[in-house]
């Protein structure tokens, strides 16, 4: 009985030891399930005051680039804008952060208004401009809409451009993180006209950092400047991008840059829609303002800046084109889907999903694009072509 009674205590001893091994072990599972959601939160409390604050700080290695996409108001046939506005929703809107700048919530009415500190990860969002800014105000308007964003979202950088523009978002992430936001940014398009200050074209789009955002606020904050919308005539009044670039070159020397593709010479954001821009058939008066960018950026020698014709035209980085009517950017953005997410589709497959999905009336097309061209022209390869290089910039932005 001596011994039963031994193993009897022993049973007891390993029992209880077991007991409370496993209360410290659930005790530790507990400690550790706690901290994660900790780290969680705190992960989403930074991130949100990423949000609020605009980013990270300059020089980290981990850092991203906060942009947002301002959509301003096209001039051509204004009342097309809603269409134009639903299917950039449905297309580069939410990952490219659009904001909608518009005069009436009915434009958008899927669109939340933004707001200081909002924090929102929702896009496309409303900017709703004041009753007294009439849309015929443009200056007035722009200088409303920096302001906003600066205050009300305070992004590393604001990309500006108009409902006619289509953007790919992870191009345009990419050419961000080459940029600091802490440092002076003016880039797209480069245009100068003979006796004119060189500006970025606003159909193909341009970049501002929270730097020039914060210098040309400051400079509209005194009124005796030349950047103040009291000096505007009514033709700036409809080009309100030209008085910002000349505020930008002669009141706080931030000049424009040459954003072309260093290896080959093309251009990354582009003032025509896809067949005009590849085929080259643009307006002569575009063309004419690249001659005077040799005594900017230097003398190129072999092209003087301007744009290239056929599968050349553009950097397989390009960011933006313009001119693109609401049914032809829903034809663009599903083109580029399918060639991203199948690269071994053949050439015959991708010409056929073309001319099936692709717009061919005026209210398609719009007035300034082009249609697709004949079955057997050979422009096609150089469609397809680019359609290729590009198509990664429909993909999700790491920024």
């Amino acid at each position: 009985s001596g011994g039963t009674s031994i193993r009897q205590n022993e049973n007891l001893h390993t029992g209880v030891w077991a007991r409370i091994v496993a209360i410290l072990g659930s005790f530790t599972l507990l400690v550790l399930f706690i901290s994660g959601i900790a780290k969680t939160n705190d992960a989403s409390a930074v991130a949100r005051s990423r949000i609020r604050s605009g980013g990270s700080k300059s020089g980290s290695k981990e850092r991203s680039s906060l942009f947002v996409t301002v959509v301003m108001p096209s001039v051509v046939k204004p009342n097309a804008r809603p269409k134009r506005l639903e299917n950039i929703a449905q297309t580069w809107g939410p990952s490219s952060r659009a904001i909608y700048v518009v005069h009436t919530m009915d434009e958008y009415p899927e669109g939340n208004q933004i707001f200081e500190g909002s924090g929102s990860n929702s896009y496309p969002q409303n900017l709703l401009v004041p009753e007294h800014i009439t849309v015929e105000k443009g200056v007035e308007r722009l200088e409303y809409v920096v302001r906003t964003v600066r205050k009300d979202v305070n992004p590393d950088f604001a990309f500006f451009v108009n409902d006619h523009t289509f953007v790919l978002p992870n191009h345009l992430c990419q050419f961000l993180k080459e940029h600091d936001s802490t440092k002076d940014v003016y880039a797209g398009h480069a245009l100068k006209g003979k006796g004119e200050s060189a500006f970025n074209s606003g159909a193909a789009g341009y970049v501002l950092s929270r730097s020039t955002m914060e210098k040309i606020i400051k400079e509209w904050d005194d009124p005796k400047s030349k950047c103040s919308a009291a000096n505007a005539s009514k033709w700036l009044q409809g080009n309100p991008g030209v008085l910002s670039a000349q505020c930008f070159g002669e009141v706080l020397n931030i000049p424009v840059v040459d954003t072309r593709d260093q290896k080959d010479l093309s251009h990354k954001f582009h003032a025509y829609g896809i067949v005009r821009t590849v085929t080259g058939k643009v307006d002569e008066w575009y063309l004419n303002k690249h001659e005077t960018l040799d005594q900017i950026f230097g003398v190129d020698t072999k092209y003087h800046h301007r744009p290239q014709q056929g599968a050349k035209c553009c950097s397989d980085s390009s960011v933006s084109f313009h001119y693109v009517e609401a049914g032809e950017s829903l034809a663009f953005w599903e083109v580029m889907q399918k060639v991203y997410q199948s690269p071994l589709m053949s050439n015959g497959d991708i010409k056929k999903l073309m001319n099936k999905v692709w717009p061919r009336d005026k209210e398609g097309l719009g007035g300034y694009a082009h249609g697709l061209p004949g079955p057997h022209m050979a422009i096609w390869d150089d469609i397809i072509q680019v359609l290729r290089k590009i198509s990664d910039g429909v993909s999700p932005p790491s920024c």
